[in-house]
């Protein structure tokens, strides 16, 4: 059987038609090739090898001898080939380093042993020194320690002289969103390549540009990236050469023996939607981090308060006695769609805590902490409260206050308040390990001027954030002008940099309509196709909310294939009836201290009947209300001081001139 499977990998490496059996032969017929040429043979099908390798379960031992078999027969020695091997066993540093790992990593003995597979492979195999040492992806949770992971392996490559150093170079690709990027894309890459670091990790690898993309994709693939472009290298920064004669002009990057790394917590059908199956065929080393059992979380955060403990000794010179009531509550923080991430936010809170006991009183030596309803710090036999309310319930209180006072608008409220149940839902089963259906939370507000689009925005931010949908809850209010450039280039990071702004958040676009004026107007196609794009690679941390009249939004929908699907949910806001204008009217006098006289309100009512009637469309709606009210003010103000005694909280009929022209 063995014999079998190095004939299978013999032929992938020298040629279908090649065998053991035949090796004699086939070295007669090689005569006239260089050793080299054989050895670039042998490294021009290092994925291939790497691919059947892992199929057929080769040993180190089944390695050694298909070596034997090569330099025997063709007088030829891999080891030319290969990275320089540390002179202690390599079977015992690799040992060595799992074991390692498995005291760090916790509750990831699997993806350990995989990694551990993935770093022996070009060391039992061979790597050539220009191309990429290997390529590993890593998927799982967030919170599970995939980066954790990286982190010690870099540093068990230093400590047995396996790599120069421990440093891990950094490409997120959330950085790189469009064209206009390019320089600062490759800089960075290039760096990368050609710096010290012997790791380089890739983030958010499913968010960068589809050309970056395919960039990082044709590295792995074809084991260099031939650039459209030459560059020259001045002072340690790519420029683009400015004449084809230039000497040691930059066209090609290779691997240059680093290791790369693949960092996601997406599933593993989007890096293939990203990257296309050949470059998820060419990654042999895939591994996955999984969710953390429960006696695995409690050591975690053993260690954690281990670490907290030190801190405290340390930087605040406390002794600190831990109840066992503290671990038990950050156990209950616990939500296996986040990992450890759930939890260590309350570990800054206790030290905070502490923090603020240390600043407020004297002589703080000694302390004990517990959690009883409530975190509880003891210092000289007093008990001190920390009050970890939740400033959430508040927040939310001030929102329900807030929406029972907007007038009308009864389905966009019942809308929001769903939306609002759903997400609970999803959170309570996401606590439970259930799985979760997502819907999308990106809004289109049809309806004209005035309707209470933009105070409902605001509402939606904030109702996201004590959901827990969103970090900030910030509200980020742009038009056409704040999106579009003015010239070539401009537009993309301009749209994006308003996008930044909006992490967290909701991005608020009024008339957003105007982004399209035609086939011809490439401008604002090209803010349209940064947005859609920011929209999937930013879907957990930002809400997109479009506003604008319905005929001209259904328009606007077909500017772009991928505009439609993202916005399912289409809320439109009616006209105000005349009533409704007059509570408003009420509501704003109210909120600046005036009130309405009693003859005042029969003829403004009639008044803002008449105006809806007549054209609800550019009347303003809840505009009009505040400026007829704000208008009345002034007028009042004028009344007031020919007559200081009348009241100064009324507003009377005279005060109103529309209600004047209209009864002339």
């Amino acid at each position: 059987m063995k014999q079998e499977k190095r004939e299978q990998l013999l032929k992938e490496v020298l040629g279908k038609k090649r065998s053991l059996h035949n090796l004699n032969q086939e070295a007669k017929e090689l005569v006239d090739i260089t050793n080299q040429e054989l050895l670039n043979l042998i490294q021009s099908n290092q994925q291939e090898i790497l691919q059947l390798s892992k199929e057929l379960n080769f040993t180190d031992e089944d390695f050694e001898n298909l070596r034997k078999d090569i330099e025997k027969d063709f007088h030829v020695k891999v080891e030319d080939t290969t990275i320089p091997v540390n002179p202690k066993d390599i079977k015992v540093i690799f040992q060595e380093m799992e074991e390692n790992l498995n005291r760090v990593v916790l509750g990831q003995a699997q993806a350990i042993k995989d990694m551990i597979v993935a770093l022996k492979r070009p060391y039992v195999i061979g790597s050539h020194p220009d191309y990429l040492k290997n390529t590993i992806l890593i998927h799982g949770n967030n919170g599970t320690g995939r980066h954790l992971l990286v982190k010690e392996v870099a540093n068990e490559l230093l400590k047995h002289k396996l790599s120069p150093s421990n440093e891990i170079a950094i490409l997120d690709m959330q950085r790189y969103q469009s064209s206009s990027q390019e320089t600062i894309f490759l800089q960075d890459l290039y760096m990368a390549l050609n710096g010290n670091a012997g790791i380089i990790a890739v983030e958010h690898i499913t968010e960068g540009y589809t050309v970056f993309n395919r960039m990082l994709q044709q590295l792995v693939v074809e084991k260099r990236i031939v650039l459209n472009k030459r560059y020259t290298l001045k002072h340690g920064y790519l420029q683009e050469a400015t004449s084809g004669l230039v000497k040691d002009a930059i066209d090609v990057l290779t691997g240059n023996g680093k290791l790369l790394v693949f960092l996601t917590d997406k599933k593993m059908s989007d890096v293939l939607d990203t990257y296309g199956k050949q470059f998820i065929d060419t990654v042999v080393d895939k591994i996955e981090t999984v969710k953390l059992n429960d006696a695995v979380i409690g050591v975690i955060v053993d260690k954690l308060l281990e670490s907290l403990l030190n801190k405290m000794k340390v930087q605040l010179k406390v002794q600190v006695q831990l109840h066992d009531s503290v671990k038990q509550w950050l156990l209950s923080k616990y939500q296996p769609s986040d990992g450890m991430d759930s939890i260590t936010p309350f570990i800054q809170v206790i030290y905070n805590a502490l923090v603020d006991v240390v600043l407020n009183h004297h002589d703080v030596s000694g302390v004990e902490i517990q959690f009883d309803e409530t975190l509880m710090i003891k210092h000289h036999e007093e008990w001190i409260k920390v009050d970890l309310r939740d400033d959430s319930v508040v927040e939310r209180q001030k929102i329900q206050e807030e929406l029972d006072r907007i007038v009308g608008l009864d389905e966009v409220k019942e809308y929001l308040l769903s939306l609002e149940d759903h997400l609970k839902i999803t959170n309570l089963r996401k606590q439970k390990g259930l799985k979760v259906t997502e819907v999308s939370k990106h809004m289109i507000f049809t309806g004209n001027p005035g309707t209470g689009k933009t105070t409902i925005a605001r509402l939606v931010s904030r109702l996201m954030k004590v959901a827990g949908v969103l970090k900030q809850g910030q509200l980020v209010e742009v038009t056409r002008q704040d999106l579009v450039g003015k010239y070539v280039g401009h537009t993309a990071p301009l749209t994006m940099s308003v996008i930044q702004s909006a992490l967290g958040g909701v991005l608020f676009i009024d008339e957003a309509y105007s982004l399209y004026r035609g086939k011809d107007d490439s401008f604002g196609l090209e803010a349209i196709d940064t947005l859609v794009k920011a929209m999937e690679d930013y879907r957990d941390d930002l809400i997109v909310i479009l506003a604008g009249y319905s005929k001209e939004m259904s328009e606007f929908l077909t500017s772009n294939s991928g505009l439609k699907s993202r916005f399912a949910n289409i809320i439109h806001f009616k006209d105000y009836t005349g009533m409704q204008l007059l509570q408003i009217a009420r509501i704003i006098a109210q909120s600046k201290e005036y009130k309405l006289n009693m003859a005042v309100e029969k003829p403004l009512l009639e008044y803002f009947l008449k105006v809806q009637a007549d054209n609800s469309q550019t009347s303003g709606n809840g505009r009009l209300a505040r400026n007829v009210i704000e208008d009345a003010i002034l007028k009042q103000a004028k009344r007031i001081l020919k007559n200081p005694d009348a009241d100064m909280l009324e507003l009377v009929l005279e005060d109103f001139d529309v209600l004047a022209q209209d009864n002339e």
